[in-house]
């Protein structure tokens, strides 16, 4: 979550400020859909994959061949649980400590009455000194930089909207486990690539 937060928060705007303040993630229906793909590099590729052919960016199908060539969809898989509108786990858990050693916060928007994730200058310090002090924590930089990348400027339902798009993610009952696709994913890229030429 820090990590999140640090590498994949948005600029501050006028009428989202808590004082001191570097970045935001405006609520916890994005946070959420940002997590689920951190911690399912497979379906995050996917989701590369569908921007590809949308966009025809090469960079959004390098990046998916990245994740695919590697093991992180096997590694790095920290299943979650689909519930009524996506995969979903409480959040307080993992943020209990950001806010407790003042590395984050969290407010409700007035009117909106959304959460609103702040991250504070001891958390961009902490999140860039594990990063350089700890290799563990170099992927989590480098993925939450990439899944920043792929966010911004969405809202929490368009990342919903974008996880719906596959058929495993969306055809999964309330209370279970979001599977893995990541076969899927690899013969998708060799697909294109032969396509490609």
């Amino acid at each position: 979550m820090l990590f999140i937060l640090a590498r994949a928060g948005e600029p501050l705007t006028e009428t989202a400020t808590v004082s001191g303040a570097l970045a935001v993630v405006g609520s916890q229906k994005k946070l959420q859909k940002m997590d689920f793909w951190v911690r399912n590099p497979d379906h995050f590729a996917y989701a590369l994959l569908e921007a590809y052919k949308e966009q025809g960016d090469f960079g959004l199908l390098a990046s998916a061949k990245s994740i695919a060539d590697s093991k992180e969809p096997e590694v790095r898989r920290d299943a979650m649980l689909k519930f009524l509108y996506g995969a979903y786990e409480p959040l307080d858990t993992a943020l209990a400590p950001l806010f407790s050693y003042g590395l984050a916060r969290m407010v409700r928007d007035a009117t909106t009455k959304q959460r609103m994730y702040f991250l504070l200058p001891k958390g961009l310090e902490a999140a860039d000194r594990m990063t350089a002090e700890v290799p563990e924590a170099q992927w989590y930089s480098e993925r939450t930089t990439l899944v920043g990348e792929f966010c911004r400027g969405k809202s929490g339902d368009e990342l919903a909207r974008w996880q719906y798009k596959h058929p495993t993610y969306a055809g999964a009952r309330n209370g279970e486990t979001i599977a893995s696709i990541a076969h899927e994913v690899r013969q998708l890229i060799a697909e294109m690539e032969a396509s490609c030429g």
